[in-house]
């Protein structure tokens, strides 16, 4: 009789399809594989999403750098100008050299008064004047800065007559990125010192790992700085996480042709 009754119970039981408390186990099992593997995922692709935009962002700095050693090596010769070009910006720029997420002493003191936003370059052409039969020399000045307008654009300055002989540009660049620099150049004139900044242009101002990844000048950069600065003094366990989105570069190469007096 007893295996009558569990023979009718089983299958009683088992028409009657799945309990709530069985299915509620089922999905409870369900969520506990999908979710741990869904923050896998997310977490996959930020950190590739990361890593692609630093990538960028050191080959970016690389380009800059290599084409401002190339311009300093191609011209006859060269000088910082006697003060910087923008005031103002020379000035947002030493802050954000010597803010501490740059590197401790990344601008020492001793190199804020001599730095320069610029540099200037000089050209010697030789050509032939068939009037007078003799050869003339040229001489071209370009002056070169980091960039307020577009990469490559002409700038001008009041004070400089701006002809054929006197041009002014930008640094080349990827219009993507905020760039500015600083230059400086030792006592003899023969190591040229460049302190760079690099960040992606943007205006969406989002915001990863807690650092924002978008900057619409070099002011905001210096905003950002400023806030991690002051939120990493009382938040002591992030004292030690990189820069992720900023990144500052300071570089020495010989160079001889140093325009003396």
């Amino acid at each position: 009789m007893s295996l009558f009754r569990k023979f009718v119970h089983q299958k009683i039981f088992n028409e009657r399809g799945v309990t709530l408390v069985e299915l509620l186990v089922a999905v409870g099992i369900f969520l506990a594989i999908i979710l741990p593997l869904s923050s896998i995922y997310i977490s996959g692709i930020s950190l590739y999403d990361r890593t692609r935009i630093e990538t960028d962002l050191q080959n970016e700095t690389d380009f800059i750098l290599s084409n401002i050693l190339n311009t300093v090596q191609d011209a006859s010769y060269f000088e910082l100008p006697n003060d910087s070009f923008d005031p103002t910006r020379h000035n947002t720029l030493v802050a954000i050299f010597k803010n501490s997420l740059a590197g401790k002493s990344l601008l020492p003191p001793e190199d804020e008064g001599k730095s320069r936003d610029g540099l200037i370059t000089y050209d010697l052409k030789l050509a032939y004047d068939t009037e007078t039969k003799k050869q003339q020399s040229m001489l071209k000045r370009t002056f070169y800065q980091f960039p307020q307008l577009s990469s490559g654009d002409s700038q001008s300055n009041p004070n400089i007559t701006n002809d054929s002989n006197n041009v002014w540009k930008t640094f080349k660049h990827d219009e993507g990125y905020v760039v500015g620099g600083l230059f400086t150049v030792t006592e003899h004139n023969d190591k040229l010192t460049i302190y760079l900044v690099v960040a992606p242009k943007g205006k969406s101002g989002t915001i990863r790992n807690g650092q924002k990844a978008e900057f619409t000048d070099l002011n905001d950069v210096l905003h950002e700085l400023n806030r991690l600065q002051t939120e990493r003094k009382s938040l002591a366990s992030s004292d030690n996480e990189p820069l992720h989105f900023i990144r500052f570069v300071k570089t020495e190469f010989a160079v001889n042709n140093m325009k003396n007096g």
